[in-house]
């Protein structure tokens, strides 16, 4: 029966001659590999963060063309005469309110 391949690598790993790695040679490997991982978090939370905005921004768009579709459809659907009538109508209350705060204004009472 063969034994895995990873048994035979270590084994011919073992019987390779080398010198042990400096002491210096493993902290500054470790600092690197530490600092490849810290960069790729950073990106995958950058990712993250532009995703959601690109979602959020979608969503906006998507609320803004509803709001658009449905105004044009009321605008279409109402007769000139009734948009007249209603702005007539919203002009006149405006200038009454703006009449009757003039009025009761405490600096037109000296």
């Amino acid at each position: 029966m063969n034994r895995p391949p990873d048994d035979e690598l270590a084994r011919l790993l073992q019987a390779l001659s080398v010198p042990e790695p400096s002491a210096d040679f493993a902290a500054a490997a470790r600092r690197r590999y530490r600092a490849a991982i810290e960069a790729r978090e950073r990106r995958q939370v950058l990712i993250g963060l532009a995703a959601a905005l690109v979602g959020w921004l979608a969503e906006a768009v998507a609320d803004l063309v509803r709001w658009t579709v449905g105004t044009g459809v009321v605008l279409a659907l109402v007769p000139l005469a009734i948009w007249a009538a209603a702005g007539l109508g919203c002009a006149a209350a405006a200038l009454s309110i703006a009449l009757i705060a003039r009025a009761s204004s405490p600096a037109t009472a000296k």
